[in-house]
């Protein structure tokens, strides 16, 4: 089964769906970013496509690039490619054929690794699970054709899944299979270590790819540990956002995994942060912005790419991460961008156990619930849509607690500090390479002065008193 060229494409930018006529008069809608599979050879596959149009109906996400939709896509093409090679049409399939596929699916090995499982189980649990959806809805809309069930070609069972979300009970069909393979036992990441992400920033420090790449890369490093966001949520980071955040404090970012393409949070991040990152906007971005397609045409997206200025695509994030893991040589541990979200949530729990006087996992969780505000807060600024989800955080916060006694000002102050710890020596870095030029030392001492700032707001709050501002003097 070769996984090697795509079978789908999406509806280019301005596509208008034809949704419905009236008296005449065809209605459009916005379609853009819709997939459309394709067979091997090029020929439409006209019911894979009716099933996507149906998600479209439905109102799934077409965010960044297809988003939920062309996770489907991407999940029946090695269906529908199986299906070609051995000359089987969806009407026709029976019990031997949907098991000898998950079988395929389950022992396909990589072409230059031929001991090297294409992909794990849970990856093969989803696709089969896409896969008997998908004919599931064939089934729907041809009827007496009997693809699934227990009395139909594919012996599929329905199954009634108990979900906890947003604090509620729900449950929702899932369609099973006796063929499927048995999961290995969920295994959380672990939060990236402080080691691991100074490994990341030196060996991106002394790449030797373009200024523009290494700013753009430190500043994706540093989203990702300040926000805790998911790698959509930090792709769709928009310039005006963090403007605004520069005035308040709070960055706007998109909510992913709540059902709705509209839902935002905020989250508290340092104003020296925020200065350093519209820095590169500034220095880096923008220029690119102008010589590629226009100060017009800008999408307002943080980040782009180097060579067009387009909006750049989710998943170059992780293979950003991917190539600076390899350079710094980090093998004895994982880094991935979600490791740096566990960092994230583990560590707002650490603040709360310092802040609420927690001496055992049961305080935290009391103080959790009985504080509704607290609870909201904390779910606020990780994304979280129920309090389970936060179970395994807590537990591994506790792990490695030590019973600090801090307040809430002095433990962002903390952040501060530690912000302006990395910012400094990526300075340094930036000096060391090129010179301190007048631009570079002008924005320096903006960033080092909103780190004072907002340092002396904080310790003003605990009367400890006014903090001098700092000066940076040149040498």
């Amino acid at each position: 089964m070769d996984i090697s060229k795509k079978l789908y494409r999406l509806t280019s930018d301005g596509f208008r769906y034809p949704w419905s006529v009236w008296k005449e008069e065809v209605n459009f809608k916005p379609g853009e970013n819709i997939p459309l599979l394709f067979w091997p050879d090029g020929s439409v596959c006209w019911l894979a496509n009716l099933y996507l149009l149906k998600g479209y109906k439905d109102g799934k996400s077409r965010r960044n690039n297809g988003g939920t939709l062309l996770t489907y896509a991407k999940n029946l093409s090695p269906f529908i490619r199986w299906c070609y090679e051995n000359e089987l049409d969806f009407f026709d399939l029976e019990e031997p054929d949907f098991v000898s596929f998950v079988t395929d699916l389950r022992d396909e090995t990589a072409k230059n690794a031929p001991t090297k499982s294409v992909r794990g189980l849970k990856q093969v649990n989803t696709i089969a699970g896409a896969v008997m959806n998908f004919l599931a809805f064939v089934d729907g809309i041809m009827p007496g054709l009997g693809l699934l069930g227990s009395n139909g070609k594919i012996k599929a069972e329905l199954k009634s899944i108990e979900l906890k979300k947003r604090g509620k009970t729900i449950y929702v069909k899932k369609w099973t299979h006796h063929c499927l393979p048995r999961d290995n036992p969920t295994r959380r990441r672990q939060p990236i270590s402080t080691d691991a992400i100074d490994k990341l920033h030196n060996a991106n420090d002394s790449s030797s790819e373009s200024g523009f790449v290494k700013r753009r890369r430190y500043v994706m490093l540093r989203l990702f540990e300040i926000t805790g966001g998911r790698r959509i949520e930090a792709s769709l980071v928009k310039i005006n956002d963090l403007l605004e955040a520069e005035r308040t404090g709070l960055l706007r970012i998109f909510s992913a995994k709540q059902g709705d393409d509209e839902a935002v949070r905020f989250v508290p991040v340092p104003k020296v942060d925020l200065k350093d990152i519209l820095s590169f906007v500034k220095i880096y971005r923008n220029p690119i912005v102008r010589k590629t397609i226009g100060i017009a045409n800008d999408h307002g997206y943080l980040f782009i790419n180097s060579k067009n200025g387009k909006h750049l695509q989710v998943d170059t994030l992780g293979s950003e991460l991917y190539e600076i893991r390899i350079a710094a040589g980090i093998d004895d541990e994982e880094v991935c961008l979600h490791a740096f979200r566990h960092r994230y949530v583990t560590e707002q729990l650490r603040r709360l156990i310092r802040t609420q006087r927690c001496e055992s996992v049961s305080d935290l969780k009391k103080a959790l619930l009985s504080m509704e505000s607290l609870k909201q807060q904390l779910m606020e600024w990780t994304g979280h849509s129920n309090m389970e989800s936060l179970d395994w955080y807590i537990h591994h916060a506790f792990e490695t607690e030590t019973g600090f006694r801090e307040s809430l000002d002095i433990l962002q102050a903390s952040k501060v500090v530690e912000s302006l710890h990395f910012i400094i020596k990526d300075y340094q870095n930036q000096a060391q390479a090129g010179g301190w030029s007048p631009q570079l030392f002008k924005e320096f001492e903006s960033v080092v002065a909103t780190a004072a700032l907002e340092l002396s707001q904080l310790f003003a709050a605990q009367r400890v008193g006014e903090v001098t501002p700092l000066k940076v003097y040149e040498s």
